[in-house]
């Protein structure tokens, strides 16, 4: 993981031929009027990025995520990766965040949208592999607006390369969202409520 997180400190900075260029950081900088700072030490990596405009802010954080989603080359990961920049967001450019149902909302490129993701329950099976619980997620209906439930993961069509199996609810409307998040998860809990031993519990 080590070796991994320090990989990933370079690509940000954009290191080339084993030389400290850091040309990747700096074309941001020029291109946003952004200050960017990286640090490899701290785990989870830290990377702060300032400026007297939120404009300029939110362009910084657009190319950094560009950034980090060229890194992992895999499509259907960065839906998660995301979603956790955006909950660790901290700062004058703080995502808002609706902590009562663990909704978050994003910004990107003068589109606003409400994300919720909760990791799918698994359940194991002596002798053979055991499987992630939520199929019967995306037959809630019916869901208001252009809001949306997704499950990602191997055993439902979306392979994950660095992550674990989760599902995705989003939208434009906060009510939206919020009503698919609560049907969500009450149907979940009916499900291991019939005595289905998948965990974790929702």
């Amino acid at each position: 993981r080590g070796r991994k997180r320090f990989a990933l400190f370079l690509h940000l900075l954009g290191v080339e031929d084993g030389g400290l260029t850091g040309h990747k950081t700096k074309q941001i900088e020029s291109m946003t009027s952004c200050r960017i700072s990286i640090s490899g030490k701290h785990h989870p990596m830290k990377i702060d990025i300032t400026s007297n405009s939120a404009r300029s802010i939110a362009q910084g954080i657009s190319m950094i995520e560009e950034s980090l989603v060229e890194y992992i080359s895999d499509g259907n990961s960065e839906i998660r990766l995301l979603y956790d920049l955006i909950a660790t967001a901290e700062g004058s450019y703080r995502f808002k965040k609706n902590d009562g149902w663990g909704m978050l909302l994003r910004e990107y490129e003068g589109i606003t949208s409400w994300w919720a993701l909760f990791e799918l329950p698994y359940k194991g099976y002596e002798g053979s592999d055991g499987e992630y619980h939520g199929k019967f997620l995306t037959r809630l209906k019916p869901l208001s607006g252009d809001c949306k439930i997704e499950l990602f993961g191997d055993g439902f069509g979306v392979p994950l390369e660095h992550a674990s199996p989760f599902v995705l609810i989003r939208g434009t409307k906060h009510k939206d969202v919020k009503d698919a998040v609560f049907a969500a998860r009450d149907a979940m809990r009916r499900h291991q409520g019939r005595g289905c031993g998948c965990t974790p519990k929702w």
